[in-house]
């Protein structure tokens, strides 16, 4: 269907979802895919039947955010470069975001609030339309809880008959490059979403391998956290790490290698641990890291 508009409207339809362009009619497909119209080429009987085809996008008042919420969104999405963080200056900070695409507007936006605080370790929640927004959790776990992500998205799906896909950031550090890192996180999850995804939860370690194959122009070493570039650059790390994949990520093997009792080896590895949220001796955590620094090192 999508692409049948496509054909019609050509260049007047974008799949390049801006929702301050207000020159456009958005609506989203079934899979939540957003697109615009350009209302200079809609007719009101063509509205009419978009919207009957297709969800139409409302945008969120932002004058309904709390004094938090405007705080995060004026500094993620304003075009002012040295805004601070909301956070406070300690650089020792950690964050994560969370990214939700819901197949069906919702219109409890207060009680789907409640069921996240209910199930996530954050409150803090920030609508960017009625289908889409982020959750920002300012004292994260080191370790990822997918269970607790899998139990909202089904708590979501049977209290509000909502289909909700949520993607997991990467441990962030409260820094000076933290908007650029959130920008470039949303745009991948965004990417890999408009793909047709069909998993409900994926983190961005589940999605670098994805990405390269169906976004390799976007990616940039820059799309790492900042936590997980000074690992590479801590050379008993690296080298750690080194040892580890040549090891076929075995401990013993790899304090062998290294010459390293096993309890300084596991120490070390609690040290990427604590400061990436990565545990190497998880095949799938192994894997993204193995990528992570090719990307690093290779980019060009």
């Amino acid at each position: 269907m999508l692409e049948n508009l496509k054909k019609h409207y050509g260049e007047a339809l974008t799949t390049n979802y801006n929702r301050h362009d207000t020159n456009f009619e958005w609506f989203q497909t079934d899979l939540g895919k957003p697109f615009g119209i350009l209302k200079s080429e809609l007719s009101s009987e063509e509205i009419n039947l978009l919207s009957s085809l297709f969800q139409s996008i409302k945008v969120i008042d932002e004058d309904q955010y709390t004094i938090n919420q405007r705080k995060w969104y004026d500094f993620l999405f304003s075009d002012h470069e040295h805004r601070e963080s909301p956070l406070s200056s300690d650089h020792t900070t950690s964050l994560r975001f969370y990214y939700f695409f819901l197949k069906q507007p919702i219109d409890d936006k207060q009680n789907f609030e409640e069921a996240v605080k209910g199930i996530m370790n954050t409150d803090l929640v920030i609508w960017l339309n009625l289908s889409h927004g982020i959750m920002i959790e300012e004292k994260p776990n080191h370790i990822l809880e997918i269970d607790s992500l899998k139990d909202l998205s089904d708590t979501l799906t049977t209290d509000f008959y909502v289909e909700p896909f949520i993607y997991i950031g990467q441990l962030q550090k409260n820094d000076h490059s933290l908007k650029e890192k959130f920008s470039l996180e949303h745009a991948c999850f965004q990417s890999i979403h408009r793909s047709s995804n069909k998993e409900k939860v994926l983190s961005f370690y589940d999605v670098l391998p994805i990405f390269i194959l169906r976004a390799p122009s976007m990616l940039k070493k820059e799309i790492l956290s900042n936590h997980f570039l000074e690992i590479i650059e801590d050379k008993e790390l690296h080298h750690t790490i080194e040892a580890f994949f040549h090891s076929n990520l075995n401990a013993s093997s790899t304090a062998k290698r290294l010459f390293i009792h096993r309890n300084s080896l596991q120490y070390r590895l609690e040290k990427l641990l604590e400061k990436t949220g990565l545990d190497i001796r998880i095949f799938s955590n192994a894997a993204f890291i193995f990528l992570a620094i090719i990307l690093a090192q290779h980019e060009n």
